[in-house]
């Protein structure tokens, strides 16, 4: 029994109120971030849709801040439960130190009997999962304690059944989703023979993103004479990539502008030529869906989601991982086929419209809150004894998963 179900309780706001458990809230720099703006952007342009308050569990800068955060993100949400129940906790969860500062806000609404959405957002989570018996019994804990568990593909969703454990009929495949920054925008055609082809990489640079394999194919494409700019925005290793892209000698074709804001995103994604994503690791990526959104080509790799929604030749150009020969021939091939570059930008486009437009995401997220609060929805307890780490069941093998 919770503290509400204990005297705690309050009459309900009569509009329902969302509350967001994000890193780095809306200012993380990271597609958590991203995501959750968009969605607090849908909701508040559409007068039927929850209230939202979205709190901090980690914060923007040193991890070793967490705990304060944390600490002030159960604060507020201690003092909003006892004035009004929220009608949900959305906690969005990435991997590693994600996980138990997740399990406690989990803990913690668990306390005051609240609803809980558990949103997994980490392209590394299976191998974090793996990591030993503490691991796994913290990610079973969470994802069988919250009401309803969001993933971003069938794969993730297999993985929650099958090696998690989580029950199936709690688990629910809701893909990323976009605002729509392309509408205006004329009919994409394939730069003129000999132009400098602009290409654009929007990322957290690290290896996970393909970066190192990234600027060694800009070193291949310059032997081969091929004529070529790279914007690269994003926070993580700058200096250290600025570096790599001086020893290759590409430093005078590459742009590092660190961290950039989502204006600064979207204005390059309508003004490049190509979208360039040679991950080893994902989940969705945003920056993917705005790209189709605008009708620009994407280069990227097939691992996450990313196979379960793009085709090759037909919505995306797909490359192997860690392969800059790959990534660096399909470059200048796409650059000198105008008629495959026009197929791409209008079929992703096409796909951005059928499956990724944020305003039909908002109404399917709404629909998973009011199935939580239906006086007959079945659900676990959502306060329960903390994992037991000695007793978590070794995980099922996966053959060929990115």
């Amino acid at each position: 029994m919770g503290l509400m179900d204990m005297g705690f309780r309050r009459k309900k706001a009569s509009r329902a109120c969302i509350v967001f458990a994000t890193p780095g809230a809306l200012d993380g720099g990271g597609g958590i971030g991203r995501m959750t703006g968009y969605i607090v952007d849908a909701f508040r342009n559409s007068p039927a849709a929850p209230e939202t308050v979205v709190l901090d569990t980690r914060g923007t800068g040193s991890a070793l801040l967490s705990p304060v955060y944390l600490a002030g993100t159960l604060a507020r949400l201690g003092a909003m439960m006892l004035r009004h129940r929220p009608t949900v906790v959305h906690i969005n969860v990435s991997e590693n130190a994600s996980v138990w500062r997740k399990a406690v806000v989990q803990l913690f609404a668990g306390l005051f009997s609240c609803p809980t959405v558990v949103h997994l957002h980490g392209a590394s989570f299976m191998e974090y999962f793996d990591k030993g018996p503490v691991s796994r019994a913290i990610s079973r804990w969470l994802f069988d304690r919250c009401g309803i568990a969001l993933v971003l593909g069938e794969s993730w969703r297999n993985f929650l059944v099958q090696s998690v454990g989580t029950d199936p009929h709690k688990v629910r495949v809701l893909y990323n989703a976009v605002p729509d920054i392309g509408a205006d925008l004329p009919v994409r055609t394939a730069p003129p023979e000999g132009a400098i082809v602009s290409l654009l990489v929007l990322a957290n640079l690290s290896e996970r993103k393909g970066i190192g394999t990234l600027l060694r194919s800009c070193r291949l494409m310059k032997d081969r004479g091929f004529r070529f700019r790279v914007t690269i925005g994003g926070g993580g290793d700058v200096e250290g990539y600025r570096r790599m892209a001086a020893e290759l000698g590409v430093d005078g074709e590459c742009r590092f502008e660190g961290w950039i804001s989502r204006e600064q995103a979207h204005a390059h994604l309508r003004d490049h030529d190509m979208l360039l994503l040679p991950s080893t690791h994902e989940g969705l990526p945003m920056v993917i869906l705005e790209a189709l959104s605008t009708g620009m080509p994407v280069v990227t790799t097939p691992v996450g989601s990313i196979p379960e929604v793009l085709t090759d030749g037909e919505t995306a150009r797909i490359v192997p991982v860690n392969d800059p020969e790959a990534l660096a021939h399909t470059v200048r091939d796409l650059a000198a086929r105008p008629a495959l570059y026009a197929r791409l930008s209008a079929q992703g486009r096409r796909l951005f419209l059928e499956k990724f437009v944020i305003e039909s995401y908002g109404r399917s997220l709404q629909d998973i809150y009011a199935e939580l609060n239906r006086p007959d929805a079945v659900r676990r307890p959502s306060l329960g004894a903390l994992p037991d780490a000695a007793a978590a069941k070794p995980s099922l093998t996966r053959a060929g998963r990115q």
